[in-house]
C-alpha cells in the first residue's frame, strides 16, 4: 500500500503506539471512517499496514461489526491474491484496528489514470487473477461487494510485473449458504433497501438496494475488464443519477467501437454483454467462467493475430512465385535468342 499521496496529512503522529504492540510509522490512506497506516511491530520490527476505525464510527456497533466481519472475512480466505490479515484488535481506548500484510506498488486506478487503457492480454491476466481471489471468497460464501480497480493492488512478486492483491472487505456480505462460523447477526448488517457500493461498477439490482448474491462480483469484473482495455467505464452520466439510469436501462456499449485502436476482437463485446447483463441469471455463473471467457476471447485475439501473419505468409509466398515465374520467363526469352543469334550465325 504504498507509496501514498504526500498531501495527506497524519490523523495520528508517527510512532504512536497501538494496543502497546505496533507503531505508526505513517499515514498511507485516509478514508471516510478510518485511515491505513504503515507501522511495524514493536518486539519483531516487522512490518505491515494498520487499518484504523476513525472516531466516532470505532464506537457505532453496526460499523464496528461490519470492521470485525473484515477481519474475519480477509483471515479466512487464504488466497495468494487476497490481501493477507495478521491481526485484529480493540484498544483499551475503543480504537478498533486490523493488521494486515504491508503492500508495495499502487493500485490499479493509479495505473489507469497513468496508462489510460491496457492490452487485452495484459488486461485479461489482470482480470483473471480477480476472478480466482473473488472465486475463493464466493466459496466461502462471502461476496466482496465493492470491487474496483482502487480496491485491485499491484505488487511486484516473483518477477511478476501485475501480481493482484484484492484488498478492502470493509462491505463484504456473508451469503446464508457459506459457512456459519459468523453470527447471523453479521449476515443481516445490511438491510434490504440500503445501497452500498461504488456506483460505476455496481450491478443493477444492487444500485436499487435489492437483494444480492456472488454474481454482482461477476458484474464489477466485468466493468473493470471494460474499463481496462477501453480507458473508459461503460456507464458513466454527468450526474449520479445519470449514472444509475445508464446502468438500469441503457445497453452495454461496445469496447470495439469505444476503443478501435485496441483491435479488439468481435468476442469481446459478446462477453461484454453477457458479464454486464441486466438481469443476474443471464450473467456469467461464477468467476470461474468469466475466467474462462476471458481466455477465450484472448484466443480468439491471437488467432485473429496469426490468420494476419499466416495470411501476410501466404501472400509473400505467392509474390515469390510470381518473382520466380518472372525471372524463368525472361531466362528462357533470354536462351532463345541465344539459340536464335546461334543458329543465324551457323547459317552464314
Amino acid at each position: 500500500m504504498l507509496p501514498c499521496d504526500p498531501q495527506v496529512q497524519d490523523s495520528l503522529p508517527a510512532g504512536t503506539l497501538i494496543d502497546d504492540r505496533y507503531r505508526l510509522v505513517r499515514l498511507l490512506r485516509k478514508g471516510g471512517m478510518g485511515e491505513i497506516y504503515a507501522g511495524e511491530h514493536v518486539h519483531t520490527h516487522k512490518r505491515v499496514a494498520i487499518k484504523l476505525l476513525r472516531e466516532p464510527w470505532s464506537r457505532e456497533p453496526i460499523t464496528r461489526e461490519r470492521f470485525k466481519r473484515e477481519a474475519q472475512a480477509t483471515s479466512q480466505i487464504v488466497h495468494e491474491h487476497i490481501v493477507e490479515t495478521l491481526d485484529f484488535g480493540v484498544t483499551p481506548e475503543g480504537v478498533c484496528y486490523l493488521v494486515m500484510e504491508l503492500l508495495y506498488g499502487e493500485d490499479l486506478q493509479a495505473t489507469l489514470l497513468r496508462e489510460g487503457r491496457l492490452p487485452l492480454r495484459r488486461a485479461a491476466d489482470i482480470v483473471q487473477q480477480i476472478c480466482s481471489a473473488l472465486a475463493e471468497a464466493h466459496r466461502h460464501g462471502i461476496i466482496h461487494r465493492d470491487l474496483k480497480p482502487a480496491n485491485c493492488f499491484r505488487v511486484g512478486f516473483r518477477g511478476v510485473q501485475d501480481f493482484i492483491k484484492l484488498i478492502d472487505f470493509g462491505i463484504a456480505k456473508r451469503l446464508p449458504r457459506g459457512v456459519d462460523n459468523i453470527s447471523q447477526e453479521s449476515v443481516a448488517l445490511t438491510a434490504e433497501g440500503t445501497i452500498m457500493g461504488t456506483s460505476f461498477y455496481m450491478a443493477p439490482e444492487q444500485s436499487t438496494g435489492g437483494p444480492i448474491d456472488h454474481r454482482i462480483d461477476v458484474y464489477a469484473a466485468g466493468v473493470v475488464l471494460f474499463q481496462l482495455v477501453t480507458g473508459k467505464l461503460p456507464f458513466r452520466g454527468p450526474t449520479a443519477a445519470d449514472t444509475y439510469r445508464q446502468i438500469l436501462t441503457a445497453d452495454v456499449p461496445s469496447a470495439r467501437k469505444l476503443a478501435p485502436e485496441a483491435e479488439l476482437p468481435a468476442a469481446v463485446d459478446e462477453l461484454f454483454r453477457k458479464a454486464l447483463h441486466k438481469r443476474p441469471e443471464r450473467r456469467f455463473a461464477s468467476m470461474d467462467e468469466l475466467a474462462a471467457a476471458i481466455a477465450a476471447v484472448v484466443a480468439a485475439k491471437d488467432r485473429s493475430k496469426g490468420d494476419s501473419a499466416a495470411g501476410a505468409v501466404r501472400a509473400a509466398a505467392a509474390e515469390s512465385r510470381r518473382g520466380l515465374q518472372l525471372v524463368g520467363t525472361v531466362a528462357l526469352m533470354a536462351a532463345l535468342v541465344t539459340a536464335l543469334v546461334i543458329a543465324l550465325v551457323m547459317g552464314r
